[in-house]
């Protein structure tokens, strides 16, 4: 089978170093980074196809600044959410010939789609931790009718095959699983809710919607919570305490006044941006009440117009 064009540069530096492969299948390909005694297993997300050429894995740049080793897990055309016999066959293939066993750390990591991979190939490995933010369990329609977000995914993968198919199970072969899912969101909430295996540790990220690696990006924090939990260091109480610093930045307060405002609770919005504003004075009160639709009024704090902010700040907010 020829080598694929958009991942031919990333075949030809992980065949450069010593042991490192390149694999391909019918609707993936895998690629091994080898470097340092950790190695982290990725999963392409739904937009890692359309990411410019050349393609690496997801999260590369990331894991080879940590000097980890890496096996990226990559979408060659159209997402299926890895429900292939091949891709099971080549899992069955690492863990049957002691590949997992020449490193001391072994992590399974994605989000969404590739969270979803995470969760279920790291059964593979039963010592291995898995990362997923806002993973799904399965979208077999036997387990899952609920979960209506992507029909075609469902159409395209091959839900009848029984190996690494739903995390609800293969989640209680894993010695740890973080997840990050945002519970005001119905069907992240649900696949969470399936997750009962007694290393799965529940990391709640409220009204930030399906993709929270995106937020926590913007506020400087994944770097430091994929490390922490790639080093195995990062604790619920720390990550609940370095989001909870972050509540009153502009992004999360659009997005939960957003959220209000399209459930129908207008008031309930106003008096949550009054509340805001009362503890963050620079905070942009007027132009986040028209970008959520609140309108015009502004919102006051103890008779002083919290959303008055000076030419300098302002400057300040349009470059955040």
């Amino acid at each position: 089978m020829p080598l694929p064009r958009k991942f031919r540069r990333a075949a030809i530096e992980a065949t450069a170093t010593s042991g490192g492969f390149f694999r391909d299948f019918d609707r993936h390909s895998a690629v091994h980074f080898q470097r340092g005694s950790t190695l982290v297993v990725t999963f392409d997300n739904m937009k890692s196809r359309d990411m410019p050429v050349p393609r690496y894995p997801w999260a590369y740049q990331f894991v080879a600044k940590q000097g980890h080793s890496h096996l990226g897990i990559m979408m060659k055309r159209r997402n299926d959410w890895f429900r292939h016999r091949q891709l099971c066959d080549f899992f069955d293939e690492l863990r049957d010939s002691g590949f997992f066993d020449r490193f001391d750390n072994v992590v399974f990591y994605g989000s969404s789609m590739g969270g979803y991979g995470a969760l279920t190939y790291a059964s593979a490995c039963p010592r291995a931790r898995a990362i997923a933010f806002s993973p799904q369990t399965t979208l077999s329609p036997a387990l899952v009718p609920w979960e209506r977000r992507y029909d075609n995914a469902r159409l395209r993968g091959d839900w009848d095959e029984p190996r690494y198919a739903d995390a609800a199970v293969t989640t209680h072969h894993l010695c740890e699983a973080l997840v990050f899912y945002d519970p005001s969101m119905p069907e992240d909430r649900r696949h969470a809710d399936r997750l009962t295996a007694r290393g799965v540790v529940h990391l709640r990220c409220p009204f930030v919607g399906h993709k929270i690696p995106r937020y926590l990006a913007f506020w400087g924090l994944l770097g430091t919570v994929v490390r922490e939990a790639i080093d195995g260091t990062l604790t619920d109480a720390e990550f609940f305490r370095m989001i909870r610093v972050r509540r009153n930045h502009k992004s999360y307060v659009r997005s939960v006044l957003a959220r209000a405002v399209a459930a129908g609770h207008v008031p309930l919005a106003r008096h949550a941006l009054e509340g805001f504003a009362s503890r963050r004075p620079d905070l942009p009160a007027e132009r986040l009440a028209r970008q959520v639709g609140l309108g015009a009024e502004l919102p006051r704090s103890g008779g002083r117009d919290t959303t008055t902010l000076d030419h300098r700040q302002r400057g300040r907010d349009r470059r955040d």
